[in-house]
């Protein structure tokens, strides 16, 4: 199989329902496993003692959201500033970065800024969301490889063979 880095992304959600909702409805994503409860020795291994939590998958074309809502103990979630956390944000592909926004402001979700080019190329669109949690995602209209040599082209000291690590 190799090395992927995309079997799904975990998200911690407030409210699983609405979460499910708004990835459906803004993404096309498909409930693949619905929300069950999980409590024991295997949450509380992962999550500590006491934890009890709702839990469920939501897949797209290619991969998922695993969504999780926590129980016990219940804590606000912070916000997401990406200076600060450790996973920034997470991004999806899209056909058209405009008319998803727009699916995802109807669901409830907002854009932290308006639609940009990647690297400064017209014609290739993205923008950072937040959903209804405030998770960070970004949409793009274009593909990894395509995004990579736009990023080289504008910046040749990011070639892989500049690096002196």
């Amino acid at each position: 199989m190799g090395v992927r880095a995309d079997h799904h992304i975990s998200l911690r959600v407030g409210d699983i329902d609405r979460a499910i909702r708004f990835y459906v409805e803004a993404l096309d994503g498909r409930l693949v496993s619905a929300p069950v409860e999980r409590e024991g020795p295997y949450i509380e291994r992962v999550f500590g003692e006491g934890t009890r939590v709702k839990v469920c998958h939501v897949a797209f074309d290619a991969n998922a959201v695993e969504l999780w809502q926590f129980l016990s103990p219940a804590t606000a979630i912070p916000y997401a500033d990406q200076r600060t956390i450790g996973q920034m944000h997470f991004a999806v592909a899209v056909d058209d970065v405009a008319a998803t926004l727009g699916r995802v402001e109807a669901a409830g979700g907002r854009a932290r800024f308006p639609i940009g080019n990647v690297a400064g190329k017209e014609g290739a669109h993205f923008v950072y969301c937040e959903d209804p949690d405030g998770n960070v995602f970004e949409l793009l209209d274009t593909t990894h490889a395509e995004t990579v040599r736009w990023i080289i082209d504008a910046a040749p000291d990011a070639a892989p063979e500049n690096w002196k690590g």
